[in-house]
């Protein structure tokens, strides 16, 4: 199998973590049309956007953009097996809404102080 270019790996990263183009456009804060662009190659994300993909896919950049035939370690599920070639994570744990995917989404692209003020506030919304 050949090389792919950086648009089919956003689209296999994000089938692969269970993803909707709206999504992932929403967590980025862009039109849904920008983010199908950068799958169909017709526009590039700038490095801030690829580094921000790349938190929200929970790999490193450098994975994102090697050029290799498929990318390793992707922490999330739901792809369907036809297209990646891989087997669906049967765990319930990753059996996430689309809610829930935004939320992890978000999270992701949080600085580490913003993420456990998010923390602090679920704690305390829990003991409640």
């Amino acid at each position: 199998m050949g090389k792919i270019c950086i648009n089919e790996r956003l689209r296999e990263l994000r089938v692969k973590c269970g993803y909707t183009q709206y999504q992932i456009a929403k967590i980025l804060n862009i039109d849904r049309s920008t983010y199908s662009y950068y799958e169909i190659g017709k526009t590039m994300p700038d490095i801030t956007v690829l580094l921000t993909l790349s938190r929200i896919f929970n790999i490193p950049i450098n994975e994102m953009l090697a050029d290799e035939d498929f990318p390793e370690g992707v922490s999330d599920s739901g792809a369907t097996p036809s297209f990646l070639h891989s087997k669906k994570n049967t765990s319930h744990i990753y059996e996430l809404s689309n809610r829930e995917k935004e939320l992890v989404g978000a999270f992701r692209v949080c600085t580490p102080e913003e993420q456990e003020k998010i923390m602090d506030f679920v704690k305390s919304s829990i003991k409640k």
